[in-house]
Order: structure tokens, then C-alpha cells, then sequence
């Protein structure tokens, strides 16, 4: 398989702005792949970050001024909600070309309005991840999609899921009907990693059906989601002629008998004891998945957004800032 990256020489110099990690994805893209993506500058509130980057080989500043003075090309803002609408707005009056991680959830509509025309993308990965990408490349074989059930996601990454499945655009739902249903659960996991003989824990379970005229998206999303090994991610996707989940798509044959292809993630060891890098997805015969960066040691968040930003570069379509602010303004309801 050859990699996109073969032959090209010329890598996109990046000011980051923040360094939590959210933006160690930004750090580890750019030592996986140098030939696309430079860190010239960091700019974080906290000396003792600055400092802590400083021993990652990064220039490091407190002032965004200096961080930006940099020779750059594209800057990310990485650095949470504390902050962002202003920070948003200064980049803007420089006429920066900017890729945020942060959402635009919490802005208000006046906010929302006032970044709406500024120059940049979202990093609304999900839709580019292998499983994702995956589904969305095989749904030609179901016939026309009026229907999205999806658990896994939250809020804006929720409504990118939405918006392109279902091709919503910037419309807002009909009708939307909500249960939020109080329960609890074995605790299996934190932010710090897995719980053995966990205690039970108190949870909602959030329940949203939106319809948009004759189409239908179910959101079915628990607060301890991200942090349980029960729930995983699942999906369904229905349309005339299938139905598509995380595991299958279950469609009409060429004789007109119904069948189900299994989706089969290829993932291959890189040199020496490396870790198990995925290469490609396939669905029977057909593959529906190519990851342009192997075999670089990347996870699957990691290879999504940093085609994000391989699509900027070749100038192919990406996920611009007002595609970031309708995620949010529909993500609001979920």
C-alpha cells in the first residue's frame, strides 16, 4: 500500500495553541508525520506548561503575540472553553487561517454569529475515523437514508454524525420529543483508565428523537458513556433498500437475496515492536476504508484529524467553521 505522504516534501507550520491532551494529538501527528504537519510555536496561559513543552522540543511562549510571530500557516486552538471566544476573535482581526478543536457549544447566538465568516475548519473528526468512514462509503448500497439511530456520541459530535447521514445541512428539527431516565451501573472505568470490582454509579440516560420531515435521528446517549467498558459504540442506519450498523451492513444481494457483508478492520504490526497500526477496512470484497498515512503509528482519532488537515493542505473539502457552529447550534438539543 503506498502512503500519501511518499514523495512529498513540504510540511504545514502550525502555532498550537494549548497543551492538555487534546493537544498531544496535535504533537504526536506532527512527530508521526512531519512531512505534513510543523509545530513551530505554543502559546499556553501557564509558565510551568510552557516549560513542561519547552522539554518536548516545542517553542513555547505565554504570549500569544510572541507564539504567533512564528512564520506559520495555519493555527490551532486547542486551548479549551476558558478563553476561546476571545482568543476566536483575536485570530480573526488577524485574518488567520485556524483549526479548532474546541467546540463552539457554549457560545451564544451572537457569538456564534460573529466567528461565523472567519477563515478555518473544525476538527469534527468522527466522520473521518475508519468506522465512521466506513459506513458512510457503504450507504449507496441501502438506497435512500430516513433514518439514524446512534449511541456514542455527544452533543456537536452527535450532530456531525446527524447532519451528514441524514444530509440535514443547517435544518433544525420538526419535532423533538426527550427522556432523560435516571439508573445506575457498574463502574468499569475513569479518565485514568480501567476499574476492576468497581461500586455502582448513578447515571442518565438521555434519550432524543428529532424529526425533520420525513427523516428520523434517534440520539441515545448515557452521562458515564466515554468512561464504561459495557457500552462501546453503536449505530444504525436504515434506508430503503438496508440497514448499516457497526458491525455489518445487512442489504440486498446482486441475485436479490438479502445478505450481510461483515466490516473487517485491518490493522498490521509496524516494524519491530511496534504498536498494531490499522491499514485499511474492508466490506466483503469491496474496500471502504484507505488510511493515507500507513504505516505510521497513529490511533484511529489521530488519522481523522490529521486527514483534516492533509485536506486543507491538498485543498479538498473539510469541515469549515460555519459547519463547526450548525454542529453546535443543533448539538444544543441533545
Amino acid at each position: 500500500m503506498q502512503s500519501w505522504l511518499m514523495g512529498y516534501n513540504v510540511s504545514m507550520k502550525a502555532v498550537l495553541f494549548g497543551t492538555g491532551w487534546r493537544a498531544m494529538f496535535y504533537v504526536r501527528i506532527a512527530r508521526a508525520l512531519p512531512k505534513l504537519l510543523e509545530i513551530v510555536s505554543v502559546c499556553t496561559r501557564k509558565e510551568e506548561r510552557a516549560e513542561f513543552m519547552r522539554k518536548e522540543g516545542l517553542a513555547a511562549y505565554t504570549d500569544p503575540e510572541k507564539a504567533l510571530a512564528v512564520p506559520h500557516d495555519i493555527t490551532l486552538a486547542v486551548s479549551g472553553k476558558e478563553g476561546f471566544y476571545p482568543l476566536m476573535c483575536r485570530l480573526k482581526e488577524r485574518s488567520e487561517f485556524v483549526l479548532t478543536e474546541t467546540s463552539f457549544l457554549p457560545l451564544s447566538d451572537k457569538e456564534l454569529d460573529d466567528l461565523s465568516g472567519m477563515k478555518g475548519a473544525v476538527a469534527e473528526q468522527y466522520r473521518f475515523t475508519p468506522l465512521y468512514a466506513s459506513a458512510i462509503a457503504a450507504m449507496d448500497m441501502i438506497g435512500e437514508v430516513d433514518q439514524l439511530y446512534l449511541s456514542g456520541l455527544h452533543n456537536h459530535h452527535a450532530a456531525s454524525i446527524a447532519r451528514t447521514v441524514l444530509g440535514l445541512g443547517s435544518r433544525m428539527p420538526d419535532e423533538i420529543r426527550t427522556l432523560d431516565f435516571p439508573s445506575s451501573i457498574r463502574k468499569t472505568g475513569s479518565k485514568e483508565g480501567m476499574i476492576v470490582n468497581g461500586t455502582a454509579e448513578d447515571y442518565t440516560r438521555k434519550l432524543r428523537l428529532l424529526r425533520f420531515g420525513e427523516k428520523l435521528f434517534i440520539q441515545d446517549f448515557s452521562t458515564n458513556q466515554y468512561h464504561s467498558y459495557f457500552y462501546g459504540r453503536s449505530f444504525e442506519i436504515r434506508g430503503r433498500d438496508g440497514i448499516i450498523n457497526e458491525r455489518e451492513v445487512r442489504c440486498l444481494g446482486p441475485d436479490g437475496y438479502p445478505c450481510i457483508l461483515p466490516f473487517a478492520f485491518h490493522r498490521d504490526w509496524t516494524t519491530g515492536n511496534g504498536s498494531l497500526t490499522l491499514s485499511h477496512a474492508t466490506l466483503g470484497e469491496r474496500t471502504v476504508f484507505v488510511n493515507p498515512f500507513y504505516p505510521a503509528e497513529l490511533n484511529d482519532d489521530e488519522i481523522a484529524i490529521a486527514d483534516i488537515i492533509r485536506r486543507i493542505d491538498a485543498g479538498e473539502a473539510y469541515p469549515g467553521i460555519i459547519s463547526g457552529i450548525e454542529d453546535a447550534r443543533l448539538g444544543r438539543l441533545l
